[in-house]
């Protein structure tokens, strides 16, 4: 069985799937990556996300800022039950999902 962890990471969307027994990322899962909802929800989110990356910023060269990522944690947390909704309407079966990222923006 396929797991689709949600969790951000820079330049990289919410949605990461995961072959079973490996947990090598993969793209193998249509009936997800090719949805439009689910595709827009995850640019969104990301482009967020990776908002709070400032470079040449604070004396170093990549800072984040924890302080707009606070401010906008009921905004990612919007985003995120409805990111995790579509997906739920999409489980066939053939995968299971592990919001990593949900619970690290609840905390903030």
């Amino acid at each position: 069985m396929v797991t689709i962890k949600i969790m951000n990471e820079f330049l990289h969307g919410p949605v990461w799937t995961c072959e079973e027994g490996t947990g090598i990322a993969t793209d193998d899962l249509p009936l997800v990556h090719e949805d439009p909802i689910v595709a827009s929800l995850n640019r969104e989110i990301s482009e967020l996300f990776d908002s709070y990356y400032e470079f040449d910023s604070h004396d170093q060269a990549c800072w984040f800022n924890e302080e707009q990522e606070r401010v906008d944690k009921q905004k990612m947390l919007d985003l995120l039950g409805r990111l995790n909704a579509r997906i739920a309407e999409l489980n066939d079966g053939s995968f299971v999902v592990d919001d990593q990222e949900t619970p690290r923006v609840q905390a903030l």
